[in-house]
């Protein structure tokens, strides 16, 4: 996945956990479910991100020698 879809990605997903944390229901076992979920989720695009950016910065730097 492009590096500018994932930026999107976590944006949104960003968003999405400040909503729901000042949601009325955040109190609720199932929306604290998804909000925990929604959590997990951002970890591991925001891990994604910094592979490919680690990545394409690396190629970048073999590509200049």
């Amino acid at each position: 996945m492009p590096i500018r879809e994932l930026e999107i990605l976590v944006a949104a997903l960003e968003g999405d956990v400040i909503r729901q944390k000042e949601s009325d229901k955040r109190d609720e076992p199932a929306f604290k479910a998804w909000l925990e979920d929604t959590e997990k989720l951002l970890k591991k695009v925001r891990l994604r991100l910094s592979n490919e950016k680690s990545r394409e910065a690396l190629i970048d730097f073999y590509k200049e020698r």
